[in-house]
């Protein structure tokens, strides 16, 4: 990617709240109607849109352009009012393009409203788990399958690119991770990428299908970014290289440290009630250090390969 300083500068100013920490929520449990909707700009034609909810926030990336929009991720359709009541006022133009990070609710709730019209664009995976019921350990009722109309119709396996607004937009799946079906964004132009909820930002960690997977693809990403580009995630605020690189060394030092306790014979339980290791605070830092109990279980799971990619 490009060097591109202008515009980073801002970064610090835009989330002056404390980040939050990752929790499951479920299909309407986000009360929308008490939402607060901000907009910020990143740079050359790309903004962010948050909807913080009293339970949550979540962001939706947008590339405007003269023939319409290009929307990486969209909370579930209650949040749409507030969704389009940004881009209406970025000027009434279609969604031409709906790009999805992962399969999950919170993240494809556009398809619906924009999919009959808007191309849907996402790993195969995304597409598999949309057409079929899905039993997630974490929502206690199925979910799905999403109607015809919701479904990606451009798929992919390892890599795919769009061409949009004269930027070069590329979708990479590096392995499983949070799911089995994560896409790394990247907008090649403008230095930003988004990462989904592969990462939550300084203050929290992110769990999921296979934490081996999201150290991996994590540190892909490390390598193909520079100091300039901007991050984008799925729930937290913006975040940037030094950072994710600081996480990704920890990420690692976590499962080598997990590995080793495996050997000696720790069950996963004790492994899980240990909760994270003290090298954690730095980046929790002024907060005390979570237990993260079920972070830690995940990490178990993905070394003794106990884990469970349907979720």
């Amino acid at each position: 990617m490009k060097n591109i300083s202008r515009g980073w500068l801002i970064l610090p100013l835009l989330f002056l709240c404390r980040p939050i920490f990752a929790q499951w929520l479920l299909p309407g449990q986000a009360d929308f109607t008490k939402a607060v909707t901000k907009v910020f700009p990143v740079r050359d034609g790309i903004s962010l849109i948050q909807i913080r909810t009293p339970q949550q926030a979540f962001n939706t990336l947008v590339l405007a352009g003269p023939q319409g929009y290009l929307l990486v991720d969209h909370p579930e359709p209650a949040a749409n009012p507030a969704i389009q009541k940004v881009l209406d006022g970025l000027g009434k133009r279609p969604v031409k393009f709906l790009l999805n990070t992962h399969w999950h609710y919170d993240h494809v709730g556009g398809h619906v409203i924009y999919g009959p019209d808007a191309i849907i664009v996402a790993h195969g995976n995304v597409r598999k788990r949309l057409m079929t019921t899905q039993t997630p350990y974490w929502s206690p009722s199925p979910i799905g399958p999403g109607p015809e109309r919701a479904w990606p119709v451009i798929t992919f396996r390892d890599m795919v690119s769009v061409h949009f607004v004269d930027e070069d937009v590329e979708m990479d799946h590096y392995a499983s991770g949070h799911t089995d079906g994560d896409s790394v964004i990247y907008f090649a132009h403008a230095n930003v990428v988004d990462v989904g909820d592969l990462f939550w930002s300084r203050g929290n960690v992110a769990g999921g299908a296979d934490i081996e997977g999201i150290a991996l693809s994590l540190s892909a990403v490390l390598d193909r970014i520079n100091d300039s580009t901007v991050i984008i995630t799925g729930h937290t605020e913006m975040s940037n290289r030094r950072d994710l690189a600081q996480y990704v060394q920890l990420l690692n030092e976590t499962i080598a440290l997990v590995r080793r306790e495996i050997a000696a014979g720790k069950t996963g339980k004790e492994i899980a009630d240990a909760g994270l290791p003290k090298i954690w605070k730095p980046w929790f830092a002024p907060e005390t250090v979570p237990s993260e109990r079920d972070f830690m279980h995940d990490v178990y799971a993905a070394l003794t390969h106990t884990n469970d990619l349907n979720q």
